[in-house]
């Protein structure tokens, strides 16, 4: 495709614009509340338009098809939300806890 383009009024995470990124695909999304504006960093790795401004779309639509996209950087861009990079911010979350966890009872234990 040369082109994705998402118009909602509301999403939660737009999963389809991260698949769009990780085919290399330029995007185009509303700037809707949910994911949209995080996914595409505020408009560095795609166009964000106004919710419910049909000729915005119309007129970002067209800058997008003249604009030169780097697919590799949006392909990058893509794997910063993959399955496999939440998982290690999930791990670094856990470790962190247990760490201050292990820490805090160890400073209580001296008290006592």
């Amino acid at each position: 495709a040369d082109l994705f383009c998402l118009s909602s009024r509301w999403e939660g995470l737009p999963g389809v614009l991260i698949e769009a990124l990780s085919a290399g695909c330029p995007v185009i999304s509303t700037d809707c509340p949910g994911g949209a504006a995080e996914i595409l960093d505020h408009g560095k790795f795609g166009i964000l338009t106004p919710v419910d401004d049909e000729e915005a779309l119309a007129r970002s639509i067209l800058k997008a098809l003249d604009t030169a996209w780097d697919s590799s950087e949006l392909r990058k861009r893509a794997q910063f939300f993959s399955v496999e990079k939440a998982i290690d911010r999930y791990l670094h979350v856990f470790e962190n806890t247990l760490k201050r966890c292990k820490s805090n009872s160890q400073a209580a234990a001296k008290l006592t």
